[in-house]
């Protein structure tokens, strides 16, 4: 990775946690004005399973690295040859 990658990378990262803060802060707020609010969604929303959950970021991790690793970059091609 090059200067200005590296640099996209942690800019793309800051703003994800930025606007992740952001919303975080506006729910604790809202939280804290309004103690009657019990669940956070709309009504008839079940909350997610944490056994699902999990079970597929563990598969789309292990799919991504294969496909990572069968599909090797164009910089690999050029040195192989």
């Amino acid at each position: 990775m090059n200067k200005v990658e590296v640099g996209l990378a942690i800019a793309v990262v800051g703003v994800l946690f930025l606007v992740g803060g952001i919303v975080y802060h506006e729910m604790a707020v809202t939280l804290e004005e309004h103690p009657e609010i019990e669940v956070i969604g709309p009504p008839g929303l079940q909350p997610p399973r944490l056994e699902y959950l999990t079970a597929m970021i563990i598969v789309l991790v292990v799919a991504i690295g294969i496909i990572l690793k069968l599909n090797p970059s164009e910089k690999d091609e050029e040195n192989n040859l």
